[in-house]
């Protein structure tokens, strides 16, 4: 088995200081591999992305990234060291054409490695590569989030962290976005996503984890977690059996 790419252990994380919301939360990540983090509303699991992310305050606990200890990096040190993070709003360009928006997210690199990473980009999102002169401003809701994972693949990622990828989109789009990040997966890179549709999400991962009050509740393969009735019951809209 591959071993872990990112390993979280008890990690305590909030906005404000002395107030946490995420309380005690562990996950590993290994390459190749997605894992989706699910729990209902106010559970902490944005906050615990974006704590890794360097986006909010770390309190406590640890966070190795393949074997480097990262805990309570700022967003761009951890983006030197190879994780991209992709937020549920505001992640584009929108006044950029797609191609803008890939070249601005690789603008440190040499003309030739540049070139290199557009091609991947495009590879993990095909749509993508027939549109480039289109304005962010005229894309979809879940075209926009392709553009935003593509351009979180310049930095060239070892982890890439989604926060909600598929809110707000229809089935069909929703369908596209995760192809999108099986692609990835099976590139090689380490994928981890907050998702409220946990039954889709579930369904194209590895593994999973159910946070509830800032804390892991349950954990194990995705195929398990969606036919347990206790997961069912609470967070994929399961019902409990007449006694």
């Amino acid at each position: 088995m591959t071993a872990p790419l990112l390993i979280a252990r008890n990690v305590v994380a909030g906005y404000v200081a002395g107030l946490p919301i995420v309380h005690d939360v562990s996950c590993e990540v290994s390459p190749g591999e997605i894992v989706t983090i699910i729990g209902p509303n106010g559970a902490g699991k944005s906050t615990f992305l974006k704590a890794i992310a360097g986006l909010v305050r770390f309190e406590g606990g640890s966070v190795t990234h393949d074997g480097r200890d990262v805990s309570g990096l700022p967003a761009h040190e951890m983006v030197r060291v190879g994780v991209g993070f992709v937020p549920q709003t505001g992640n584009i360009f929108t006044n950029l054409s797609i191609h803008e928006n890939l070249v601005l997210g690789g603008h440190t690199l040499a003309a030739q490695e540049l070139k290199r990473r557009l091609a991947r980009a495009y590879d993990v999102s095909p749509f993508l590569a027939g549109r480039k002169t289109s304005l962010g401003r005229v894309l979809s809701g879940g075209q926009r989030q392709m553009l935003a994972v593509a351009r979180a693949l310049m930095t060239d990622p070892k982890l890439i962290m989604l926060d909600e990828p598929t809110a707000g989109l229809a089935p069909k789009v929703v369908d596209e976005v995760f192809a999108d990040l099986r692609r990835l997966a099976q590139s090689g890179v380490a994928v981890l996503m907050v998702e409220q549709n946990a039954k889709a999400a579930l369904r194209i991962s590895d593994r999973g984890y159910v946070l509830a009050e800032g804390r892991n509740r349950m954990q194990g393969k995705a195929a398990d977690l969606l036919t347990d009735s206790a997961v069912g019951e609470a967070f994929l809209g399961g019902r409990k059996h007449a006694s």
